[in-house]
């Protein structure tokens, strides 16, 4: 795995120390509480009410444990999905092989949904017949996106002090015109720079409960 080592956190679920930038994929606390508690309970159940079909936009593919986690939920509601991840650098076939997701009862009988998800780094992925990955392996700072065409993002990036430039009023300006109005945007970074470049942005934001090991997150909303 070169740089990338593998962890298991405090919920039994794995995440992976990029000994590059010196931090994890997910919480040590645990990989999947974190991801379901910040991206399924306060994303995408927010805007399963919605509208019949939703387009999500994740920067920051990672392990593709959100959008595991999204495939599994959008079957359970009956939810259709088109689902947009930015990742310039892909994890390996063999470095995914490794993570143990699809052991856990809400994930299981997934192991060929999530095989397929790292199938290619770029390119359209069929998942299912309603719900559509599109895997874009360049920087989400180059991204070209069009005007109110997601209702929900998943920000995911690594954290400021790693990736400051993914934090920028400019990067969720960028975001806010590709969301259609009172679309959100998720992410488990609630520090104070982060939400005043929110609101800069054309953002309303909440700051709302964190998933163990973290006191807050936040939740920004188009206006």
């Amino acid at each position: 795995m070169s740089n990338k080592e593998l962890k298991t956190t405090g919920d039994g679920s794995h995440t992976l120390f990029n000994s590059a930038v010196g931090e994890y994929y997910h919480s040590i606390h645990g990989a999947i509480q974190e991801s379901t508690h910040v991206f399924i309970e306060a994303g995408l159940h927010s805007r399963a009410s919605g509208p019949g079909k939703i387009n999500i936009l994740e920067i920051g593919f990672g392990t593709g444990l959100n959008c595991l986690l999204s495939y599994s939920e959008s079957l359970e509601l009956g939810l259709p999905v088109t689902y947009t991840a930015f990742e310039p650098f892909p994890l390996s076939k063999a470095t995914i092989s490794l993570l143990n997701y699809c052991r856990f009862e809400d994930l299981a009988g997934y192991e060929s949904v999530f095989i397929a998800m790292h199938e290619k780094f770029s390119g359209l992925i069929k998942l299912r017949n309603d719900f559509l990955l599109s895997r874009i392996n360049t920087a989400f700072e180059e991204a070209i996106l069009e005007t109110g065409s997601f209702n929900l993002v998943y920000f995911d990036a690594f954290s400021p002090e790693v990736q400051p430039e993914l934090w920028q009023p400019e990067i969720f300006g960028k975001i806010r015109e590709s969301l259609v109005p009172g679309g959100i945007l998720v992410t488990y970074c609630a520090k104070g720079a982060v939400r005043r470049a929110l609101q800069q942005s054309g953002f309303s934001t909440e700051r709302l409960p964190g998933p163990p090991g973290k006191r807050e997150m936040l939740r920004a909303t188009a206006i």
